[in-house]
């Protein structure tokens, strides 16, 4: 019977994929909509001879637009070069109608009359859309497009939002819990070993370039680069096919620092202080950024460097934070360099380099906690902690380029990152691969087109787990994985938006031998495939009510090594993707001043994975059981004048599990899964032109669903808490100054983490969150 079952479900995938591969070359008939700009023209009869039309794209500054695509009546399709400028050659004379598309700017459509050898257009200028889901996201389909093209739930943190939580607090995990409905809250330390989106693990990139280490969960994939090197984060809320292994809960992409080219020099400098208000002993900190780009002929740059040292946390009570992984004295580095070329008005070139380091090095150690009664403090010792991430390496090579009706481009990437967990152990985690990715699209009619992208992904993971003395504590773990994936995006009668695809990967398992304490456990391989699929649409005609609905599937094969280590083999783990199946409707849209977003979601997995800590502590086997989450996400900003705009986001989930598989789902999810209900509510006062105030509140609720005789890894209860965050800046010419403060209320809390470990580990993790911080800065933009 479950033979059968398999196969119904592969034919109805296998019959779903020929379906859209069909579909992707229909002929749909539709309507037209734009803003027309007319121009004066003469019909000209002879249309047997041909001519050249020349003419350039520019924003309402005056600068000219890059990649602004432009098409006449069907016959031929351009984009401008970096300067803005555009030629066709080989028209045929007369009249014709033109049409210039740019992400995030308001089309234009003109009627052109080509009555001689040459035309010269005049200028076209093209004004930006008001709407804020028009940021670019190129993560969601690997395709350049406005958020309100994407039938499925984003997160755009960039510019101004940015820029907020990064002058309030740069560490990454907190910025993305501010503004991430469904992420866990930040865990306050190196690790991120909780952290989920929707209760499903999530594949955290750079440009494109995997961080995550899925074979042994590191718990620093979310910290291999400072903010100040990002230019904005595209986050993809719920399982994607598009990216293969890890992405089951959705994907993080940090996308980095672009070149200015309206110059060929810029600088930004910022230097940030910051000191506890509760007692300032020994906690002075400071962050040091420098940033230069621009671009001279068919070259641009971006050189960003940091340095930054943190003094030790002191709780609302004044007492010093146990240091155990956490973020406190400690030192951090970063250095990112990009150089791209510009071959021609079709041909990109870029390179790309990261390297971030973070160690702590305190003179503290932190005590054992009782839960419930005694957190984990610091206290002196002779000691050597020197936990963190000693180094994250990443590079890529990226290219850019444009056959015909056809983009193209393609990454070549390494990345080496090396973990150190206090004085027990480390990681060493690499990835080399490559991302070979094609769009081509089709016009249907006048207002119907279809795009398809298509393209291969390859990768090779390699990880371990070692001791300080580089002693074996996972085996060697090796994955190869190849991936072919096909796309389509229908953009129909001007309002419809219908997506959907295919992905097959195979996966190609290896572990070595291992041994510990005189017991040895023989390597082993395994191979598996993963064929998952997504399908959504949505309707965009109305500004003010835009409805979505999605299905995408996601996989992971999980945190092997977590259960490795004990001396398992891997045939009894099973290493096979988990697929999840993530289903969404969501409305979003802007009314005058009220613009929003509202998402539901159901998630299933027939094994999701959960962890116990066995009777050794810190040792935790692995449990897969079937699971079904579910929840619902809320975006709101209001702007009623134009010095004022608030806004709030909320996040609320639950979900059951079949711990005896028997087909009912009555058992409760545990905290590292469930996060409880989230809100943030923020105000942005603009009181003058160069003075600006930011307010924010976040609220985490309890949860306590387990009785005192199941109080485990998960299942301890969670008590909540509330922080207020206060930030302005007051900006003269080029030089901002910037004071913020961090829990201004100074609140007694215990990070989500703390709570969700409890008393294992011999309540190590038991620690309380910071007490007030202020920090006080400058910005030089030169």
């Amino acid at each position: 019977m479950k033979t059968t079952t398999r196969s119904w479900f592969i034919t109805q995938k296998t019959t779903l994929a020929s379906s859209l591969l069909v579909l992707s070359f229909s002929i749909i008939p539709a309507i037209s909509f734009s803003r027309e700009r007319p121009i004066a023209v003469r019909k000209n009869g002879n249309d047997q001879e041909s001519g050249t039309i020349k003419g350039k794209v520019k924003n309402s500054e005056g600068k000219g637009l890059s990649n602004v695509y432009i098409n006449i009546d069907g016959i031929n399709s351009a984009k401008t070069d970096h300067e803005g400028n555009f030629i066709f050659s080989k028209i045929p004379k007369g009249i014709h109608s033109m049409t210039v598309k740019h992400i995030g700017f308001q089309e234009i459509k003109s009627q052109i009359a080509l009555e001689r050898e040459t035309l010269e257009l005049p200028d076209f200028v093209m004004e930006q859309t008001s709407n804020h889901l028009n940021e670019v996201v190129v993560t969601a389909s690997r395709l350049a497009e406005s958020i309100d093209e994407v039938p499925s739930s984003i997160t755009y943190i960039g510019g101004k939002t940015l820029e907020d939580q990064r002058l309030i607090n740069d560490n990454l995990p907190n910025i993305l819990m501010q503004k991430v409905p469904s992420i866990s809250p930040s865990e306050e330390s190196q690790n991120n070993f909780i952290a989920k989106i929707r209760g499903r693990n999530f594949l955290v990139l750079i440009d494109g370039i995997p961080q995550s280490t899925p074979l042994r969960n590191g718990g620093r994939d979310m910290k291999t680069i400072d903010a100040s090197a990002i230019d904005h984060i595209e986050v993809i809320n719920g399982a994607s096919a598009m990216y293969g292994n890890g992405a089951a809960g959705g994907i993080i992409n940090y996308i980095t620092k672009k070149a200015k080219t309206d110059r060929s020099f810029h600088s930004s400098t910022s230097l940030n202080n910051s000191l506890s208000l509760v007692r300032p002993d020994e906690t002075y900190g400071y962050n040091l950024a420098q940033v230069f780009s621009g671009s001279k002929d068919k070259f641009d740059y971006v050189v960003q460097g940091k340095i930054a040292r943190t003094g030790v946390v002191r709780s609302s009570d004044g007492t010093i934070v146990s240091p155990f992984y956490g973020l406190g004295e400690t030192k951090s580095y970063n250095a990112l360099a990009k150089i791209g070329y510009q071959i021609n008005d079709n041909h990109r070139i870029e390179l790309m380099g990261n390297y971030y380091r973070s160690v702590q090095d305190s003179k503290y150690v932190g005590t054992k906690g009782e839960f419930g009664s005694k957190p984990a403090i610091g206290i002196p010792s002779d000691t050597v902690i020197n936990g963190g991430t000693p180094y994250n390496k990443a590079f890529h090579v990226k290219y850019d380029g444009n056959f015909g009706r056809t983009s193209a481009n393609m990454s070549l990437y390494y990345e080496d990152m090396n973990t150190v967990f206090e004085s027990y152990n480390q990681t060493y985690s690499d990835h080399k691969g490559a991302r070979l990715n094609f769009s081509t699209p089709f016009d249907l009619s006048n207002s119907n087109k279809v795009t398809l992208i298509y393209g291969v992904d390859l990768l090779k993971d390699h990880t371990v787990q070692k001791t300080l003395d580089d002693g074996l504590v996972t085996p060697d773990m090796n994955m190869k994985s190849g991936a072919l994936y096909l796309q389509s995006k229908f953009n129909l009668a001007d309002y419809w938006i219908v997506k959907g695809g295919v992905r097959y990967e195979n996966l190609d398992f290896k572990v070595g031998d291992l041994t510990r304490a005189g017991k040895v456990t023989p390597g082993d391989k395994s191979n598996s495939n993963a064929f998952v699929f997504n399908l959504a649409g949505r309707y965009n005609k109305l500004k003010y009510l835009q409805p979505f609905v999605s299905f995408s599937q996601g996989y992971s094969i999980g945190d092997v090594g977590l259960v490795l280590r004990n001396g398992v083999p891997l045939s009894q783990i099973d290493p096979k993707p988990v697929v999840v199946n993530n289903f969404e409707l969501g409305l979003n849209g802007t009314y005058a001043m009220l613009s929003y977003q509202l998402t539901g979601y159901y998630s299933s997995s027939k094994k999701g994975s959960t962890f116990a800590e066995t009777s050794t502590p810190g040792n935790y086997e692995l449990i897969q059981v079937p699971q079904r989450i579910y929840g619902l996400e809320f975006v709101v900003d209001v702007t009623p004048v134009d010095w004022l705009k608030f806004g709030t986001i909320l996040g609320y989930m639950d979900g059951r599990q079949d711990l005896k598989k028997e087909g009912k789902y009555k058992d409760k999810l545990d905290n590292s899964i469930i996060s409880p209900f989230k809100v943030n509510i923020n105000a942005d006062f603009k009181l003058t032109d160069r003075w600006n105030v930011y307010l924010q509140y976040l609220h985490l609720g309890k949860r306590d669903v387990f009785q005192p005789s199941e109080y485990n890894y998960g299942k301890y209860p969670i008590s909540g808490y509330g922080l207020m965050d206060f930030q302005t800046r007051y900006k003269l010419k080029n030089l901002a100054f910037i004071f913020s403060v961090n829990n201004i209320l100074n609140n007694d809390y215990f990070p989500l983490h703390a709570e969700v470990r409890g008393a294992t580990n011999e309540g190590r993790y038991y620690v309380k969150g910071s007490g007030t911080i202020a920090n006080l800065g400058i910005q030089l933009d030169l």
